[in-house]
């Protein structure tokens, strides 16, 4: 079905984990906000999916449909987004993988898989908006990690939030009895952040190594706690 679906990627909307219950709540898409594709999703876009094949979307792990959690027990638009909380996730070792990355907070991103059914380009806003979908499943990913999702929201990251998901995973690596296709994909996000981190790093001290001359703006001195984010940085390597 990848031929025919677009996804989409959300970061930081997990609303609530319950390991003991295996039930996640959160969001799987926003409303009103330009993506990286330069794609806007309004409200009642979701609507008539819905309405006409709530039981048939489900939830997937990594966008992968050989590997459904299930369903959805709520799925529903409100003033925010998708909202949705999930019956209990079936019990395998990718959805149990993926309730300790929820728990480790590793885990914040969701993705849809949808077709776009109505839409228009609207040139004030410099956008496509979305107006109504045929949405296939909601799934969660890890940093993007799935080739069919890169991962965005690095981008909006400071140095010091990289490098405390940077931990976080190394924490993981450390205390996890995670399967084997769970490791590469945390594999996968440690260098995804190394790499943004390294980008970010070299912004950072060039920015304060740069000579100042009466054209460009006065630049403050780093504080004490950037430097010892950059410094956490360098430790890593």
């Amino acid at each position: 079905m990848n031929d025919i679906l677009t996804y989409k990627s959300i970061f930081g909307e997990i609303k609530d984990v319950d390991t003991k219950k295996r039930v996640v709540t959160g969001y799987l898409s926003g409303f009103d906000n330009k993506d990286h594709d330069g794609d806007i999703i309004v409200k009642g876009a979701f609507k008539k999916s819905i309405e006409e094949r709530k039981n048939s979307i489900m939830f997937l792990n990594q966008h992968n449909w050989a590997q459904p959690h299930g369903s959805f027990n709520v799925l529903q638009e409100d003033s925010k987004g998708l909202y949705f909380e999930s019956n209990p996730l079936i019990d395998t070792s990718y959805s149990s993988d993926a309730l300790k990355l929820y728990e480790a907070g590793i885990m914040k991103e969701h993705s849809i898989g949808f077709q776009t059914m109505l839409s228009n380009y609207d040139n004030k806003a410099d956008a496509r908006i979305i107006k109504e979908v045929k949405l296939y499943e909601g799934s969660n990913v890890t940093l993007g990690a799935n080739s069919n999702t890169p991962f965005t929201g690095l981008k909006s990251l400071t140095l010091k939030e990289v490098n405390n998901q940077h931990k976080l995973i190394l924490k993981a690596f450390r205390n996890g009895d995670f399967t084997d296709e769970t490791f590469n994909i945390l594999e996968i996000a440690l260098k995804q952040l190394q790499k943004q981190a390294f980008e970010l790093g070299k912004q950072s001290l060039t920015k304060y190594l740069e000579p100042i001359n009466i054209t460009q703006e006065v630049i403050s001195e780093p504080s004490a706690e950037e430097i010892k984010a950059i410094n956490n940085f360098i430790n890593t390597l």
